[in-house]
């Protein structure tokens, strides 16, 4: 887990922000890693912690695992984010499962989950933005707006 200060925290408001901060990182690791970004009500990054790792192709994933730092820290706003070894951020289709079920969870514990980000060798993906496990009113938008601001 890395912790950030109050002066040390980067704001998110794009799919771009989270690949700047996390693919020299996870650009080019040699197995799975899923992370998760948990923002304050200004998307400002609190921490991040590293949830799996995988092996070359794939990471088991528990909703409840991913969705624990969140509830633990009372965080509003999570992204995840994971790497594909093979350097294509294509998302798979359980890529796409796993994220409806992290955003179905998150939001009846009033989290929400504002992007799954993957990220390859140079590239990345916004499931957000690719409307992949997205659905209904959220889908779609590559800036994250302010939880503040929500209605």
């Amino acid at each position: 887990m890395t912790s950030l200060q109050p002066d040390d925290r980067v704001r998110i408001n794009t799919p771009l922000d989270v690949f700047n901060l996390l693919s020299a990182e996870m650009g080019f690791l040699v197995q799975e890693h899923l992370r998760v970004l948990l923002l304050n009500t200004k998307n400002e990054v609190l921490a991040t912690h590293e949830i799996y790792k995988g092996n070359v192709n794939s990471a088991v994933v528990r909703v409840s695992e991913v969705l624990r730092p969140a509830v633990r820290e009372n965080c509003p706003n999570i992204i995840i984010a994971h790497n594909h070894p093979s350097g294509d951020p294509t998302p798979s289709p359980e890529d796409i499962l796993v994220t409806r079920q992290i955003r179905t969870c998150a939001e009846m514990m009033d989290i929400e989950l504002l992007d799954h980000v993957v990220i390859g060798n140079r590239r990345f993906v916004s499931l957000k933005e690719r409307r992949l496990g997205f659905d209904g009113n959220a889908a779609g938008s590559s800036d994250f707006g302010l939880a503040a601001e929500r209605k």
